[in-house]
């Protein structure tokens, strides 16, 4: 069916509804429009938050652009000076003339299409929560919810990380802290954790296939998190050393959050947002220790650094049964065997994706500037760039869309392997009645779950 958007005059209000092809409303605004004149209740009576899951995300304006702060900034540690690669960044970015400009204002219209603008806007996932929980408890589970978004996100697919986050909020706090530990120290996927601890979360698939590459880093976010790294304010007590460790915690994930949360300063400074800076600067510098190396990486790296000298820089590696290949092409490059960086521009995995350390605090004032010129918060910047450049950095298709796109899809996943509407899911989601997790051999169409696939390092 085609929709489109129009503004229609309902008792002296506009309101942007949803229409088909005739132009005849639909969804809860149809039955809205049909009940004026026919002593139906006004429409603030009538609709709850929660039916708003039936239409396309982005629906009503005031889900759109940038949502309401509801956070506080996290602080980020700061040395007295950051990496050579940065310097050189930020140089050629103040210079108009330099060509990182044009690149920024074409991923950044492209990127705005697509939503970019809207992509961390969750306003609509707390008011469901709230329409359904009350105010306070709605509101508290919304930030658990977003904050173990966070925690999880590292090298995950944006509907991946959505169930995996659910799996974890469906554990108590107690019983989170345990399933995390185990996870992280041996290795297990968390619902096997789950399943030797007797904790199984309420209506969970028996046999899904939860594990990642990154399964242990995730649990270690969780564990940060309890732990009270993840509070926006630096304990007094904690000095030197200490306060640097604190500072330095989980950086991009509890960007990611927060940015989640309506935050307006800080980013989560992504693989891909990386990578498409790294990219475009083109030092060798910048590129990866740690490049994942499928059978084309390694053409195009033997072509470069010689089929018989890229053996030194490759290593085999087995994660959750699997092996790994990778080349430290950043080595290969201080060793004075990469020239020229130009053919590594077709493979995406050849590029830093993670800050050092002491570069992070660095990028943020420099997302915030730039981010100032088109006129976006920090996360609108990133997310747009993320977006928009996609096709260069190697985002899987599965992660296009808004945060609420992708929500929906995963509602809708799982709400059809149970048989339920989405607004059935959705409730039994936000009750802890059910994760959002698909069981293995879930195929809904042509492929299998994405949690049976190999996992891919693909996220935010």
């Amino acid at each position: 069916m085609g929709k489109y958007s129009a503004a229609k005059a309902i008792g002296g209000e506009m309101l942007d509804l949803y229409s088909d092809y005739l132009g005849k409303p639909i969804g809860a605004l149809s039955d809205m429009i049909a009940g004026i004149g026919h002593n139906n209740p006004p429409l603030d009576m009538r609709m709850r938050p929660i039916d708003s899951v039936d239409n396309p995300a982005g629906s009503n304006p005031r889900y759109r652009g940038a949502a309401p702060n509801r956070t506080q900034t996290y602080p980020r540690y700061r040395p007295k000076q950051t990496t050579a690669r940065m310097q050189r960044l930020e140089a050629s970015i103040a210079d108009q003339n330099n060509p990182i400009n044009s690149v920024f204002d074409t991923y950044i219209d492209k990127g705005k299409k697509l939503g970019g603008e809207d992509w961390y806007n969750t306003e609509e996932l707390r008011d469901w929560m709230v329409d359904v929980l009350g105010e306070a408890d709605g509101d508290k589970q919304w930030r658990e919810y977003i904050e173990l978004i966070g925690t999880s996100s590292t090298g995950s697919k944006v509907p991946q990380n959505i169930r995996f986050a659910s799996l974890y909020r469906a554990l108590d706090p107690a019983d989170r802290m345990r399933v995390a530990q185990i996870v992280k120290d041996e290795g297990v996927r968390p619902l096997d954790a789950a399943k030797r601890l007797g904790v199984m979360p309420a209506n969970s698939p028996s046999d899904f296939k939860y594990g990642h590459l990154k399964q242990r880093g995730h649990a270690g976010n969780v564990l940060n998190r309890e732990a009270g790294y993840w509070e926006r304010e630096v304990p007094e007590e904690l000095t030197g050393a200490a306060r640097t460790k604190w500072l330095q915690a989980n950086p991009k994930v509890k960007g990611f959050g927060n940015d989640l949360l309506g935050d307006d300063t800080n980013i989560a400074a992504d693989m891909h947002f990386m990578r498409m800076l790294a990219m475009s600067d083109g030092g060798g510098d910048f590129l990866n220790p740690q490049s994942k190396l499928s059978e084309i990486n390694a053409e195009i790296a033997k072509k470069v650094i010689g089929p018989k000298r890229i053996k030194k820089y490759t290593s085999t590696r087995k994660v959750n049964g699997k092996e790994v290949s990778e080349i430290n092409l950043l080595k290969a490059w201080q060793d004075g065997h990469i020239k020229d960086t130009s053919p590594f521009q077709e493979m995406p995995t050849a590029w830093a994706d993670t800050p050092k350390a002491n570069e992070y605090a660095a990028y943020e004032d420099m997302a915030n500037r730039v981010a100032a010129k088109y006129e976006m918060t920090p996360a609108q910047f990133q997310a747009s760039l993320w977006m928009g450049a996609g096709d260069m950095t190697g985002l899987a298709d599965e992660s296009q869309g808004t945060f609420m796109d992708l929500f929906r899809r995963s509602l809708d996943k799982r709400g059809e392997e149970r048989g339920l509407t989405r607004k059935e899911m959705l409730e039994d989601f936000i009750k802890n009645k059910a994760v959002l997790s698909l069981p293995a051999g879930a195929t809904l169409g042509a492929l299998p779950s994405e949690d049976e696939l190999p996992p891919e390092e693909d996220g935010i």
